[in-house]
């Protein structure tokens, strides 16, 4: 009984494995129908075709086929419209694998592969030229687009409409009529890897009811890159992890953005870590969004960064000693040399350093810096006025006192004793002039000369005493004693 039920199961898991494999593989030759082996495969079929150019419009309504060409080859297995006013490849199915096709001929809004209510299918290795449209995707959802070259095309290179949750990965969209990648109204795709260049009208083109988008790892060379109608929650780089970009850069980012002129922002860029990621983000033209992380070539040279001088002062003008504090505010700088005197001279090499100006005057402070591709200088004056004084003024007070021996009622003169007091520091200091033994003032000796002893007199006229009217008095007597001398002189 044992031994029957084996050999029933091996018989069963024979007859099964016979069925597999013939229904598993379907040659076409060229001359042959490939919609005749459409229509007579059955789910899990693999349908090959021979090198060859075949000439019709095929329609896919089966789950889980794959249509392929033998060499793998797109450019020596084509498929071309029969009639331009249809789809060459019309695919209404799931699971479904197109690969390694040439696919061409169609006119006006007709597409070389053209998926409607697909899920799960897979575009790959296809090159997709001269149509109306390159690859349509209309309410299609978890899709896969990748590698496929699609060129040459009319308004659209790959549309997606209405469709979510696809990946384009590693496409050419090159040279189409209009937009290389149009996503409308379509949510939650991903394109990673792609290569959208020189076509006519945009590059990318994302309508406003498309969101949560990932775009990154693309590289983007149009006159036009892109038309992007903001929508939600779509972002143009991802988190900046480890991994050859597609410029060949060590880690992934955002997009590539080119120009055909060479003036693109990842073609002039600067990127001073070398990390193959630009160092400042790139704004979308009339968008909303950025690209945080994008991509510059890695094997694009690096331009020279010459340094950029600058720098502060806590304080620029004041009395000596003026002390003053600098902070360096250049860029790209290795090398720092101050002159604070205006002489040439380099008075300091620190980065932000401290200098006390002890001179009045004006000074010109010149900061000069180097890398190696170069040096850069800023000057900025300096203005160091005189000392504030430590009074509220400067007048001077001069107060004169005789000391004890001073001139009396009798004309003779003693101790002088100047005081000047400095109202602005409160310095003073004595003058004292010593005492001279007084004279007569004068001495009438009835002779034809008068004589006079004026040194008494010169030197208490220069030191003002105090006398009261001297000067009055001594004029009286000398008019007096010329009077009496008339008088009394003998006449001839």
């Amino acid at each position: 009984m044992n031994r029957l039920t084996i050999l029933l199961a091996v018989f069963l898991l024979l007859t099964l494995g016979s069925g597999i494999g013939a229904a598993g593989e379907i040659y076409v030759q060229p001359g042959d129908s490939i919609q005749t082996a459409l229509n007579n495969a059955v789910s899990g079929d693999v349908i090959i075709l021979k090198p060859g150019i075949y000439t019709e419009n095929i329609k896919i309504d089966k789950d889980n086929l794959v249509i392929s060409s033998e060499s793998r080859n797109p450019d020596d297995t084509i498929i071309t419209a029969k009639s331009s006013d249809n789809y060459v490849i019309s695919l209404q199915a799931d699971n479904v694998k197109i690969s390694g096709l040439g696919i061409t001929g169609t006119k006006n809004s007709y597409t070389g592969i053209y998926l409607s209510g697909c899920n799960n299918c897979i575009i790959e290795n296809n090159k997709i030229l001269n149509n109306g449209y390159g690859i349509y995707l209309l309410n299609s959802k978890g899709n896969t687009l990748s590698n496929n070259m699609v060129t040459n095309n009319g308004e659209y290179g790959i549309l997606l409409s209405a469709s979510t949750n696809n990946t384009l990965s590693g496409n050419m969209a090159s040279d189409n009529n209009g937009t290389g990648i149009h996503i409308s109204t379509s949510d939650s795709n991903t394109l990673t890897g792609n290569n959208v260049s020189s076509n006519d009208v945009y590059g990318l083109f994302v309508c406003p009811e498309s969101d949560d988008n990932l775009i990154y790892n693309n590289y983007f060379n149009n006159t036009v890159n892109t038309e992007i109608q903001n929508g939600v929650g779509n972002a143009y780089n991802t988190t900046k992890t480890e991994g050859k970009n597609i410029v060949g850069g060590s880690y992934l980012g955002g997009n590539f953005w080119a120009e055909p002129g060479g003036t693109g922002f990842s073609e002039t860029a600067v990127d001073e870590d070398g990390d193959g990621i630009a160092d400042f983000g790139y704004r979308l033209a009339q968008s909303t969004y950025s690209d945080q992380l994008p991509l510059i070539s890695s094997s694009r040279p690096k331009q020279p960064i010459p340094p950029v001088a600058n720098f502060k002062m806590d304080n620029s003008n004041g009395p000596a000693p003026l002390l003053v504090r600098f902070t360096d505010l250049s860029k790209n700088a290795d090398s720092w040399s101050w002159d604070f005197e205006s002489d040439g001279k380099i008075d300091s090499t620190e980065e932000n350093p401290v200098h006390v100006f002890t001179t009045i005057g004006t000074y010109t402070v010149t900061l000069s810096v180097t890398n190696k591709n170069g040096a850069a200088s800023k000057t900025a004056a300096v203005i160091v006025t005189h000392p504030v004084e430590n009074g509220p003024g400067n007048n001077t007070t001069e107060n004169y006192e005789t000391g004890e021996n001073a001139t009396g009622a009798d004309g003779s003169i003693g101790n002088v004793t100047k005081v000047v007091e400095a109202g602005g520091n409160g310095t003073s200091y004595n003058q004292t002039n010593d005492s001279k033994p007084g004279s007569e003032a004068a001495d009438f000796n009835g002779g034809d000369n008068v004589d006079i002893n004026t040194s008494s007199v010169e030197y208490a006229l220069e030191n003002k005493t105090d006398a009261p009217g001297f000067e009055i008095v001594y004029g009286a007597i000398s008019l007096l004693a010329v009077f009496l001398y008339k008088k009394v002189k003998p006449r001839n």
